[in-house]
């Protein structure tokens, strides 16, 4: 599993798993039976053992998921006691605490029991496999330790004999590559570790009592223990047991007391199947343990040749040097992997005197066989890559011993039979000594270590390279005499030959794949299956066929993922007709390997890997929906898989499309409800866009190339590349614009000729003729149901995002009399194309006539730097504000004013226009067309509570609220922006102030101020926080004489504004017994700019706050209503205050004015 989780069997019989990072129960399974009483856990399956003598194995599903219920094996009528997976999860052990009980091994998927085997004598409580799967330990009630050679299946061995007293074995594990056994008995509570290398005998090693529980690390390395005192004790075992049981001991020569080298069993195994990586992790960390001087010196010695093999030489050379250098005795290992890192970096001088050193040991022989074969290396590839002759070499090929001349002879006709000079290559072949006398001798051990290969590789790859070359000379016949084959004979032996042929020729275009000689490799499966035609599995179980196998699954430089999945083809000739399929497919010979995988699936059906040749070569060939139907005909058959690897290697049809809807959905929740087909000029909403994606190839396409990963990436790309879609703006021009009813009746492209469906279809053949390949195209006028009102008021409030998420926004400019600029254009006047000139970040202007603006061929004129310099003169902001717009980029009050310059037929569009500029979340009604912009400014005061860029204007009162203006071209007059107070004069007159103003007085005006409350705005009401001046009305009503249809109002102030201020306004209701208030509404800025200065006292703040009230300020006039309530008197120019002293703060109010 993955470490994090936690597998638990309760007495109601369900197996739990438990989530450790959530602490919480995540998976149950359904009812086992009775209660659980064992419990076992490989990659993908647990498997369960009951108290009422079943075992259930149970396949872990995706998280979230509960385990589903596999096979049902009947053990016998008593509790289960024990179960245990095997290495590789195929099979598991069971038995029961039961005298006489037998020990049963099952097939894990299947169910079928493959052995019982009989231990005899007492109860068996425990059960253990060796790493390799081949030995089987059962701990038994007595004490004793049994063994069963699963190979032979005999009967059990005991290994530990019984010991008096009453403990049983209640638990096993093998660890440390099958070298220990650690056993634990209750209840006596004993911790033994045995040594079980030379089973059937064993002996005990270490005993600990008196321990509560124990185990052993996953990596073999550490003893936990718990004991009666509650604590828990780490140990490594090396620190428990002579470190050198932890180590294999080599030697090249019988009766040497000083091995070659010693090597722990883990290391020993990656090195040997090629896992370098692992191997130099695993060595490294027991040069970091430091356990044993000696056995760290063995170990850096053995981390140096592991470098050497991954071409580390620096690396190498640290070690070895490391080890010169220690002061210890210096092993004869670590100078041959000096010399040999010398030899890597080219320092061949230095390298002989390493091997020198070496000499002195008691292996001379086998040293200077090593030195010799790498200096052999080195003189072939500098002949290679001096491009000499190789006859050169042949001298030195000659050696007495067998497997360093081997080794040489395999070089050199290497050489030759890749120059095609085979007959040279076979003369050499013929002088290799015969290996099998040396397959068992110590020296052999080691090579592995050294060089990478043994003797038994050897002896396979001499005999692969003259089935090569003679196949390559096409001397296929003396093949068969090689190997002994008499084709007119058929019995048992020569069939066993002839299969032997069959599979060494399908292993010789593996290694043709492995190295793209692809040609090569569809000449061997071809004279495989002419071996063999016939579906029947090649047997391979003489004795050449295992050295074949012992050669080609040790993995190599050459080998590659192709080569492992390889391995994992069905047997026979299904399984050469998928490779040749697949050889076939790198060359694109498609037609041939599609033949090829047909044939695969005629021979068995029910294996996947012939529809996976099939699916690949009808994805090349574009038959995508053969293709995808092959895909889950694949998933079908992969169900029953026994390797659950090879299903989860592969992604199902319909996770994939689930995929794809995911992608499908996000898009279409940003795109327009509805798109015209550019390419039938047909309306189409999400679901019919949908349907037509689907039955593109471009669908099928992506659904047949994720059959292998699920890249979320491309499938993104691929769905947003075609649902993208371009807008369409442009100036409105009557009622003939073609609406949504009009096109639902009838295609864009069967129009008549009106001018105006001219327009909307020029604009449509411009997007379908684009380069880009657009597919989808909108347009206000057609696009929108404007009967259906929610779909209506939705596309109000989307509309802005629309343009934003546009691939594109074309911008047709209305015609005029005479040539214009955009400037001049009417398109920039009007209120709708405000967000469509500000959200899209593609856009591209077309002049009437459907030509480039300016013959501008800029892909995107947001990038053209002319057209973007004439739009910013035009509406007076910076070019980096079209290219990269939000909402944010500019200020409420630039937004104003912006807007304050466009028109609109309808009133109440002016406002609606602005929902997306603003990020309004207003819905649209079309009411009184005043309400429609008083909603909107409303809920801009409320949200970001600044009065000032808001109520400062000049014109008319809206309905909505006397505040607001009646319509947005009041915002034309230009904001008030007040004076700068050099420091030096606001020290001044601060010093003057504090002479005048009591300091009381002051800080309580300044803190009631600071408490007054914020702006707020709803259901038309306006609080509004200022200070307040009482005025007078003077009863002069202006110029008698005057024609102005508004009177002369003149307002006579009081203490704190002493002077007179000539108004006009449109109001007539104003007389001198009405109660009027001049304001100063901007609060918040005035507080602003006093509290940015923190290191001041209250009373300084404050009196800065009064001179910056001194300063001219622009105020409004308000006319107190019924009930305390307030109108803003309108008027047709700024009522600007002049600068003036104030001498006193009694006269000057503050309140919290409410104003309809």
């Amino acid at each position: 599993m993955d470490g994090n989780s936690i597998v638990t069997g309760d007495a109601d019989g369900r197996v739990v798993v438990w989530d450790t990072n959530l602490q919480e129960r995540c998976k149950a399974a359904e009812r086992h039976g009775k209660m659980i009483t064992a419990l076992d856990v490989s990659s993908l399956h647990v498997a369960s053992g009951s108290n009422d003598g079943t075992v259930r194995v149970w396949k872990m599903q995706e998280p979230d998921c509960p385990l589903v219920a596999g096979p049902f094996m009947r053990h016998g009528s008593i509790a289960v006691s024990s179960v245990k997976f095997s290495p590789a999860g195929s099979r598991i052990a069971s038995v029961c605490a039961h005298w006489g009980c037998n020990v049963n091994i099952w097939h894990c998927w299947t169910g079928d029991q493959l052995a019982s085997i009989g231990i005899g004598g007492s109860c068996t409580h425990s059960l253990a496999w060796s790493s390799d799967g081949q030995r089987l330990f059962a701990g038994c009630s007595d004490g004793s330790i049994s063994c069963l050679d699963t190979a032979t299946r005999k009967r059990f061995s005991r290994v530990v004999k019984p010991r008096p007293g009453d403990d049983f074995i209640s638990s096993l594990r093998v660890s440390n590559g099958d070298r220990f056994l650690i056993s634990f008995s209750s209840p006596g509570r004993v911790l033994d570790i045995w040594d079980i290398s030379d089973t059937p005998t064993s002996r005990p090693i270490r005993s600990y009592r008196r321990c509560v529980s124990a185990s052993i690390s996953q990596d073999d390395l550490y003893l936990a223990s718990s004991g009666e005192d509650k604590k828990i004790s780490i140990q490594s075992l090396s620190g428990v047991v002579d470190p050198s049981y932890f180590f294999c001991r080599l030697v090249p020569l019988p009766g040497h007391s000083e091995p070659f080298t010693y090597i722990s069993p883990t290391a020993h195994r990656a090195r040997k199947i090629g896992e370098l990586e692992q191997a130099e992790h695993i060595l490294s960390r027991e040069i970091e343990n430091r356990c044993d001087q000696v056995f760290t010196t063995y170990a850096r010695a053995n981390r140096a040749l592991v470098r050497i093999r991954r071409g580390d030489m620096n690396g190498a050379l640290d070690d070895a040097e490391e080890i010169m250098s220690s002061g210890a005795r210096i092993p004869q290992i670590a100078h041959v992997a000096k010399a040999m890192a010398l030899i890597g970096k080219g320092q061949r001088r230095e390298a002989i005197d390493a091997f020198e050193s070496a000499h002195r040991g008691g292996y001379k022989d086998f040293i200077e066989s090593v030195k010799s074969v790498v200096l052999f290396e080195v003189e072939l590839r500098d002949t290679l890559n001096c491009e000499t002759q190789l006859i050169e070499l042949a001298a030195l090929a000659d050696d007495s011993c067998p497997w360093a001349k081997t080794h040489k002879l395999l070089l050199l006709a290497e050489q030759y039979i890749r120059r095609g000079e085979c007959d040279e290559g076979l003369r050499l072949l013929a002088e290799v000594p015969d290996l099998d006398p040396f397959l068992r001798v110590l020296e052999a051990k080691i090579l592995p270590l050294v060089f990478g290969w043994d003797i038994y590789d050897l002896g396979c790859m001499v005999q692969q390279l003259i089935c090569r070359a003679l196949f390559m000379s096409g001397r296929t016949r003396e093949v068969n005499e090689f190997l002994h084959i008499n084709e007119n004979c058929v019995d048992e032996e020569n069939e066993a030959r002839k299969a032997d042929l069959g599979w060494l020729c399908e292993k010789l275009g593996d290694e043709a794949m492995c190295h793209e000689n692809y040609d090569d490799a569809i000449t061997w499966y071809s004279v495989s299956l002419g071996l063999y035609p016939e579906s029947r599995v090649i047997d391979c179980g003489s004795e050449f066929a295992k050295k074949c196998i012992l050669g080609c699954e040790q993995p190599g430089a050459a080998d590659t993922q192709d080569v492992v999945s390889m391995s994992l083809y069905p047997p026979g000739s299904a399984r050469l007709l998928v490779k040749r399929s697949k050889a076939r497919a790198f060359k694109e010979l498609w037609p041939d390997a599609l033949k090829d995988a047909d044939q695969a699936i005629d021979i068995d059906e029910l294996c996947h890997w012939g529809y996976e040749r099939r699916y690949v070569a009808l994805c090349a060939l574009q038959r995508y929906r053969e293709a995808t139907e092959t895909l889950t005909q694949m998933e079908t058959k992969m169900e029953v898989a026994v390797d659950p690897q090879l299903r989860s290697g592969y992604v199902s049809p319909a996770e994939i499309i689930r995929k794809i809807d995911e992608e499908i959905g996000s898009i279409c929740e940003i795109s327009p409800l509805v798109l015209i087909d550019v390419r039938t000029g047909n309306l189409c909403d999400a679901d019919q866009r949908i349907r037509i994606f689907k039955l593109d190839p471009v669908f099928r396409e992506l659904v047949a190339s994720m059959s292998l990963q699920l890249d979320g990436n491309r499938i993104k790309k691929v769905v947003i590349r075609y649902f993208r879609y371009v807008m369409f703006s442009h100036t409105w021009e009557g009622k003939e614009e073609p609406t949504f009813h009009d096109v639902s009746k009838k295609p864009i492209y069967e129009s008549d000729q009106h001018p105006l469906r001219c327009k909307l279809r020029r604009f449509c053949e411009t997007v379908r003729d684009d380069p880009e390949g657009y597919l989808w195209a909108w347009s206000d006028t057609c696009c929108i149901d404007k009967t259906a009102e929610t779909i209506f008021k939705k596309s109000i409030r989307s509309m802005y995002n629309w343009y934003g998420e546009s691939a594109l926004t074309i911008v047709l400019l209305a015609r005029e009399p005479a040539p214009t600029t955009i400037k001049n254009n009417r398109w920039m006047t009007r209120a709708w194309t405000l967000q469509e000139l500000l959200s899209p970040k593609y856009i591209r202007f077309y002049d009437r006539d459907w030509k480039l603006y300016h013959g501008d061929a800029t892909p995107n004129h947001k990038e053209s730097p002319h057209i973007m310099r004439e739009l910013a003169d035009a509406v007076g902001v910076t070019q980096d504000t079209f290219v990269d717009f939000s909402p944010k980029s500019l200020s409420i009050r630039a937004k104003l004013r912006l807007a304050s310059t466009r028109e609109a037929t309808e009133k109440a569009d002016i406002a609606y226009a602005l929902f997306g500029i603003f990020s309004s979340d207003l819905i649209p009604e079309y009411r009184d067309p005043e309400d429609a912009l008083g909603l909107l400014l409303e809920e801009i005061v409320h949200r970001e509570r600044d009065a000032k860029a808001v109520l400062d204007w000049v014109g008319k009162s809206s309905q909505f609220n006397s505040c607001l203006p009646a319509q947005i071209s009041a915002y034309r007059h230009p904001r008030y922006v007040p004076r700068h107070i050099p420091e030096l004069e606001m020290e001044a007159r601060v010093a003057e102030l504090r002479a005048l103003l009591p300091q009381s007085d002051t800080t309580s005006f300044f803190h009631n101020l600071s408490n007054l409350g914020s702006i707020g705005f709803a259901r038309r009401r306006l609080s509004l926080p200022c200070i307040t001046f009482s005025v007078s009305v003077d009863t002069a009503r202006g110029d008698e004489a005057s024609s102005a249809p508004s009177p002369i109002i003149v307002y006579q102030e009081q203490a704190a504004l002493p002077g007179q201020l000539k108004l006009k306004t449109p109001c007539t209701t104003l007389t001198a017994r009405g109660e009027v208030v001049l304001v100063y509404p901007w609060i918040r800025d005035l507080l602003a700019e006093t509290n940015n200065l923190p290191d001041l006292d209250d009373y300084t703040r404050a009196l800065r706050l009064v001179v910056r009230l001194e300063q001219p300020f622009r105020a409004l006039l308000l006319e107190k209503q019924s009930y305390d309530t307030y109108k803003r008197v309108a008027t047709d120019q700024e009522i600007l205050v002049p600068r003036r002293k104030i001498m006193s703060l009694k006269d000057i109010g503050m309140k919290v004015l409410e104003i309809l």
